[in-house]
């Protein structure tokens, strides 16, 4: 384990029902809320006016943003934020998955961003180019899908629309100072939104599991104590899903898995991010779907590198799939506990490859370009264990077809 600062200041209300008086939770922040959720919202308008509904029993004013989408554009952050200042808005509260929560940091943080909002954004990996934000408003996360840890961490996601670049702003403004997290909310989701949501929380424990620092005992146990929790509980949703034991089951499993807690000392990079990044951008893919794809491609080029990466696999296999290693190659346990991944995003019906998520083969030298010019280092590699230059990019990717 390395050393490490860990710093988590969000207070989070766990428990069905808890976002029926948001406003309570409100009120001590700000006069006047300006709330973001999607552009289509009509599943979300019971909760929208409950919310507006406890917002005026407790005196907050408020303005509506119903414009974000999957994937959320940078355009829609810039003109937010230009309301917020206009109409005086004094705390940002997010109702949606990742991508309102994302849109919502973003927007709290430009309000008082001094220059252009894409300065806040790392969008290079090769030479700093941002410029971290210093200040934000107080936001309030009412997260409606397990996927991102959104609602827990210091991370903001969108896409540049005009240079299709999709890049992140990584600051300890952008921490959520209430997330209330309410599985009830979640009950209504398709199973396809449900499943891709759950293998976004999977890439986030795999990430750290597979490139973090891999002296940490502690930590590894608790990554494959959520993959192995997240993998059942999304079994069960699927057979029933409105059981609420359940969904807060896989709710909190999403929250603590990239929240940096099990992260300390791991000092972990995402590659699987950085190249997803690119297909998300150019294609719109779904951001679960791209790392879906990854989780494929990625882990069956990387499995046998070398005999440590062959020796990881195959302790993640044994500890979530309880594959026998006794007699057995640490390759040939380690390319069966990718067979096992693949398999059960089968079983859930999420596409892993490029062919099934629309991506056309042909595109492949570009997009490797692009991760490239936006996910690797001065010397041209993508952070992982072992790096990956450009040739290892195009093998990912080819065999992703």
């Amino acid at each position: 384990m390395q050393n490490f600062e860990l710093y988590n200041p969000v207070r989070v209300i766990f428990g069905n029902g808890e976002s029926k008086d948001l406003g309570k939770h409100v009120k001590g922040l700000g006069k006047k809320a300006m709330i973001v959720s999607y552009e289509v919202h009509d599943f979300f308008n019971a909760l929208l006016e409950s919310i507006k509904a406890s917002l005026k029993a407790h005196g907050v004013e408020f303005v509506e943003y119903y414009k974000v989408q999957a994937n959320p554009l940078l355009c829609h952050i810039r003109e937010a934020a230009e309301i917020c200042k206009a109409e005086k808005v004094d705390v940002c509260i997010a109702v949606g998955g990742g991508s309102v929560m994302d849109s919502t940091k973003a927007i709290a943080a430009g309000v008082l961003y001094e220059g252009d909002l894409w300065k806040m954004f790392v969008s290079r990996h090769d030479c700093d180019v941002a410029v971290a934000p210093t200040k934000s408003l107080p936001t309030v996360m009412v997260p409606t899908l397990p996927a991102t840890s959104s609602e827990m961490n210091n991370i903001a996601v969108a896409t540049n629309d005009v240079t299709k670049e999709k890049a992140y702003i990584w600051s300890p403004v952008l921490y959520p100072t209430v997330s209330v997290v309410d599985p009830s909310l979640t009950c209504s989701l398709p199973a396809y939104q449900t499943a891709v949501g759950a293998v976004d929380a999977m890439s986030h424990v795999l990430e750290a599991y597979l490139n973090g620092d891999q002296r940490s005992p502690l930590q590894d146990r608790l990554h494959e104590g959520i993959l192995v929790t997240i993998m059942s509980e999304l079994r069960e949703i699927l057979k029933d899903p409105t059981n609420v034991e359940h969904r807060a089951n896989i709710q909190w499993a999403a929250t603590l898995a990239w929240n940096g807690y099990i992260q300390s000392g791991l000092n972990a990079p995402t590659p699987m991010h950085q190249m997803g990044h690119v297909l998300s951008a150019h294609y719109n893919t779904p951001h679960g779907v791209t790392l879906a794809i990854f989780m494929d491609s990625y882990f069956r080029y990387t499995c046998t590198l070398n005999e440590e990466r062959m020796a990881r696999f195959a302790l993640l296999g044994e500890k979530v799939f309880g594959l026998c290693r006794v007699g057995r190659s640490d390759a040939e346990v380690a390319s069966e506990t990718v067979d096992r991944f693949v398999a059960f995003m089968d079983e859930v019906k999420v596409p892993h490859t490029l062919s099934a998520a629309g991506i056309p083969g042909e595109d492949i030298e570009m997009i490797a370009n692009e991760i490239v010019a936006h996910g690797c280092d001065a010397d041209g590699n993508l952070p992982s264990l072992p790096k990956i230059g450009k040739d290892g990019i195009l093998t990912v990717l080819n065999m992703a077809k």
